[in-house]
């Protein structure tokens, strides 16, 4: 999203933003422009839309008021149990962590992350004043964010619900029941701030009940959970992906869900509302179709591993001589011990001050090559039968989408046949200037249990596209993003 470089490549900030920008310009999501994801992702990346319509300057804007927020939130959780030398040196390798896993940033679970981290901020603030009564305000900001996260990725509210029920039962078993009426309003009222504009709008455009059907139907049925024994040793499996990030999904994690709230809450509530929302929210995260990326939310426990291993060394922090080198030498080797992951993008305008040569335009976007094809025809418009880099060509190349199922989701076609179904119509209107098909180069059978609708090697066989397009480019891209996974892209143009 920085502006430190050319673009964001990365397919689900590119569906994400296109979709934003096709109801700016008048199409009714889920009925006129698709994607499967809840409503509130597409008016976040509307309001960067908005603010820069031909890039992700604007998005960029508002990712980093979420993350200074988020940012707030951690450090001032820290404050509650450290001081500001240790909250700080807590604080900012975190967000480290964060960039490890974060693929090339702009996933909704990044922004329901800096969400979490201020409920986190909420919720540790209100027991360690040990006052029963429940600040309204604060439950005001709760019920913005559940509802926010709730039209976004539903099954991740799971985070919320046992810290907000520890809430409630404290104020009920301490007897303050007015307090607890006023905090179901002022939840209620939170909820509407992000309800009333979501839902108004999908009324007013019509889009109401598909909304729901797309949203909920389709995704519930996508999920394809299995049995509870399947789904139990799935989750059992699935504990080794915390060593994605080994040391903020795993070791910290595991500081910050078995060892913080036994040995530093002592109130019951508070204690068991921590812990039960890290078990809920993991099983919510694993439970079902995993992307390296879902995570994300999960690592707010790892903060919480930061704070114990804070306390754990409060006694050497506390004492820290600042004319001696050793605390700055510490934090440093922790920080490049910590970096040693991230595997940087090579596309940066730095490189592009520094590197002349021709090649570097096809460094700088990987799909430089497509782009240049396309940009040759006025105010060209496209169909993207994959999901991968060339989705990021409806904002390099400025096209507003002209038609519904303009890219194609990760939904198979025995869920959604009508996406398929209504792209092949499409081509055979001659809906679209251009057609693009992706195909993986994957050594792991990824086609075979695919129907030969969904295969691009049959796709470019299909008489229909053959019959209305001519193929006029093909590229091999390795892409950074996706574990350098090899992909061949076929350009195809209307014929006249």
């Amino acid at each position: 999203m920085s502006p430190l470089y050319i673009t964001n490549e990365w397919a689900d900030p590119n569906i994400y933003f296109n979709v934003a920008k096709g109801m700016v310009n008048g199409k009714a999501l889920y009925t006129e422009i698709f994607d499967h994801k809840g409503p509130f992702i597409f008016f976040i990346y509307a309001t960067g839309y908005i603010i820069s319509n031909t890039n992700f300057f604007g998005m960029y804007l508002v990712e980093i008021i979420f993350w200074y927020l988020l940012a707030i939130s951690l450090y001032l959780s820290a404050r509650l149990y450290l001081n500001k030398v240790s909250s700080f040196l807590i604080t900012l390798p975190f967000f480290v962590c964060i960039v490890k896993i974060m693929k090339a940033g702009g996933s909704a679970e990044e922004f329901i992350l800096c969400m979490e981290g201020i409920s986190l901020y909420l919720y540790l603030k209100y027991f360690k004043m040990e006052n029963p009564v429940h600040k309204p305000k604060y439950m005001f900001i709760h019920g913005i964010l559940v509802t926010a996260v709730m039209l976004t990725k539903i099954n991740l509210i799971a985070f919320w619900f046992f810290p907000l029920l520890a809430i409630f039962l404290n104020i009920l078993y301490h007897k303050e029941f007015k307090n607890f009426y006023i905090n179901i309003i002022a939840f209620i009222l939170g909820s509407l701030v992000i309800a009333i504009p979501v839902i108004g709008y999908l009324y007013t455009h019509n889009c109401l009940e598909e909304a729901y059907k797309i949203y909920i139907e389709l995704n519930s049925a996508y999920a394809k959970l299995g049995s509870p024994r399947k789904i139990f040793f799935r989750l059992l499996g699935r504990i080794l992906y915390l060593f994605l990030e080994p040391t903020c999904l795993f070791l910290l994690g595991f500081m910050g869900i078995f060892l913080f709230p036994f040995k530093y809450i002592n109130n019951l509530f508070e204690r068991w509302g921590l812990f039960l929302a890290a078990i809920i929210l993991y099983i919510a995260i694993f439970m079902g179709k995993f992307q390296y990326y879902y995570p994300i939310p999960f690592l707010i426990f790892g903060f919480v591993g930061f704070i114990y291993l804070g306390l754990f060394l409060k006694k050497y922090i506390n004492n820290v001589n600042f004319y001696s080198n050793k605390p700055y030498i510490i934090f440093i080797l922790f920080f490049l011990f910590t970096s040693a992951g991230i595997s940087g993008l090579d596309n940066t305008r730095v490189e592009a001050w520094i590197l002349k040569d021709d090649n570097y335009g096809r460094k700088a976007l990987m799909t430089m090559r497509l782009k240049k094809e396309i940009m040759k025809e006025k105010n060209p418009t496209l169909l993207n039968l994959g999901f991968g880099l060339a989705n990021n060509l409806f904002t390099t190349c400025n096209i507003v989408p002209n038609i519904k199922y303009f890219v194609t989701p990760n939904l198979s076609y025995k869920f959604y046949p009508q996406m398929r179904d209504e792209q092949l119509q499409y081509i055979k209107d001659k809906k679209t200037d251009f057609v693009i098909i992706q195909q993986y180069i994957p050594g792991n059978g990824y086609y075979d249990d695919k129907n030969p609708i969904e295969v691009a090697e049959k796709l470019k066989y299909n008489p229909i596209l053959l019959e209305n397009y001519k193929l006029i480019l093909t590229d091999s891209i390795v892409n950074c993003i996706d574990e350098r996974s090899v992909d061949i892209y076929f350009l195809y143009k209307k014929k006249k």
